[in-house]
C-alpha cells in the first residue's frame, strides 16, 4: 500500500468512509485517512502522492499533493449522473415493443456513403479496413432494408450523430429509438405512442407530475393541432391583415437576415418556433406539416399540399416525430437524388405502407428528472 520515496508516498486505496474534510481509504494492508476538499464516492478507488503526518491525538493522517480518480463505483454514483435512471428508460421500450411482436435490430454506427439530408455528418477513420465512414443520422434505411424482406414490426434503439449546433436540448451525439410498422396506420400510430410515454410515465412511478408550468396526468388526453390552423390563430389575435399564399408571413420577417432567402414552409416553421411553441407547455400532437419540409413522405389524399407526419411536443420541446413512409419509386427517385440506391431497388420491389416514429430518450429523461439542459444527461 505504501511505497516510501524519501519523504514523499504513493499511496492507492478504496473509499471506505467520507467525513469531510478526510476521507479514509481501504487496503489489504489496512486503514488510513487522508486530508483533500475534492469530491470522492464511497466505493471509487484512487492514488494519492503525499506527505504522512501526525494530529494531535496521534492518528496518522496524509497531506496529499496529488490525486487522481482510477475506478469510479456506479453504485455510488452522484444525483447528477443518470447512468442507472436511464438504464431504466432503455430496459422499458425494449421490453414493451417485444409485446407487441417487434423485432429488435441492431444497426451499426458507419455508413459508406453520405447522407442526402441537410444535415451535416460527422467522418472517421477506421484503421483496420484503411478506409473513411461516415458516423450515421439515424437508423431509418437499415429498418426499411428489413422491413423489404417481408418483415412487419421492427425496432431500434441507438445512438446518433448530427452535426447541427449545440443547444439545451440538442447534442451531436444523443440516444433515440425508432420503430416502423406495416400494421398500425398513421391514427393508430398517434394513439399507440401516446399509450407508450403514458405507460414510461406508469413504470417511473410518475403518476402525477409536475413539469415546468403544467401538471401532468396519466389520464389527460393529448391534443391534435394543425400547424397552419395554429398560426392563422396566433395572427388573427394580433390582428394581421391575410392574403393568398401566407404572403404576410414575407412581410412579417422582412428585415431579419437569416430569414431572407427561405421558403414559404421554412418561414412557417420559424414562426411556430419563436412565437407559438414558447407558450405551449401542454402535450400536443403537431399534424399536416408543409410538402416541402419532408419529401419523403406520403401525400395526404384530401389535400396535395401537405403529408401525414406528426410531432410530439411536451412542454416546449419536440420529443417524437412520425410520418408515413412514401413509398412510390419514381417520386422517390427525385427526392433521394440517385443516392441510397439499395434503398431505391428495394422500393421497385414493392415496400408496403409503414409508419415509422423517432423517440428521443434523453429529451423523455429531461422531462421526467425535471433537467433544462441535455449535457447534464450524457454526463
Amino acid at each position: 500500500m505504501i511505497l516510501n520515496f524519501k519523504n514523499f508516498k504513493i499511496i492507492y486505496g478504496k473509499i471506505e468512509r467520507i467525513k469531510n474534510p478526510f476521507i479514509e481509504i481501504k487496503d489489504y494492508s489496512g486503514k488510513i485517512q487522508i486530508y483533500s476538499k475534492k469530491k470522492f464516492f464511497i466505493g471509487d478507488i484512487i492514488i494519492i502522492y503525499g506527505k504522512i503526518k501526525k494530529t494531535k491525538k496521534k492518528i496518522f493522517y496524509i497531506l496529499p499533493f496529488y490525486i487522481k480518480l482510477i475506478v469510479k463505483n456506479l453504485k455510488f454514483l452522484n444525483e447528477k449522473n443518470f447512468l442507472k435512471k436511464n438504464f431504466c428508460i432503455f430496459n422499458f421500450f425494449i421490453n414493451y415493443f417485444k409485446k407487441f411482436m417487434f423485432i429488435y435490430a441492431n444497426s451499426t454506427n458507419f455508413c459508406k456513403n453520405k447522407s442526402s439530408s441537410n444535415s451535416n455528418t460527422f467522418k472517421t477513420y477506421s484503421f483496420c479496413k484503411k478506409k473513411f465512414f461516415y458516423l450515421k443520422i439515424s437508423p431509418e434505411f437499415y429498418i426499411k432494408k428489413i422491413l423489404s424482406n417481408n418483415y412487419n414490426r421492427i425496432f431500434d434503439i441507438t445512438k446518433c450523430y448530427r452535426n447541427e449546433g449545440c443547444s439545451n436540448i440538442h447534442f451531436f451525439e444523443f440516444n433515440m429509438i425508432e420503430y416502423y410498422s406495416s400494421d398500425i396506420n398513421f391514427k393508430n400510430s398517434i394513439y399507440f405512442l401516446e399509450k407508450i410515454i403514458k405507460n414510461l410515465f406508469l413504470s417511473m412511478n410518475k403518476f402525477y407530475l409536475e413539469i415546468y408550468k403544467f401538471i401532468f396526468f396519466n389520464n389527460i388526453f393529448f391534443k391534435k393541432k394543425i400547424l397552419i390552423e395554429m398560426i392563422l390563430i396566433y395572427f388573427k389575435k394580433k390582428n394581421f391583415f391575410f392574403k393568398k399564399k401566407f404572403f404576410f408571413l414575407f412581410i412579417i420577417f422582412k428585415n431579419i437576415n437569416t430569414i431572407k432567402n427561405f421558403s414559404l414552409s421554412n418561414i412557417i416553421f420559424k414562426i411556430f418556433d419563436e412565437k407559438i411553441k414558447k407558450k405551449m407547455f401542454f402535450p400536443f400532437f403537431l399534424i399536416f406539416f408543409p410538402r416541402k419540409n419532408s419529401p419523403l413522405t406520403r401525400i395526404f389524399n384530401l389535400n396535395i399540399n401537405f403529408l401525414k407526419r406528426f410531432e410530439l411536443y411536451i412542454s416546449n420541446i419536440e420529443i417524437a416525430n412520425g410520418f408515413e413512409e412514401l413509398n412510390d419509386y419514381f417520386i422517390q427517385k427525385k427526392n433521394l437524388l440517385k443516392k441510397n440506391k439499395d434503398f431505391l431497388i428495394r422500393l421497385k420491389n414493392c415496400l408496403s405502407y409503414i409508419t415509422g416514429v423517432g423517440i428521443g430518450i434523453d429529451r423523455l429523461s429531461m422531462i421526467i428528472y425535471k433537467i433544462k439542459h441535455i449535457k447534464e444527461i450524457l454526463k
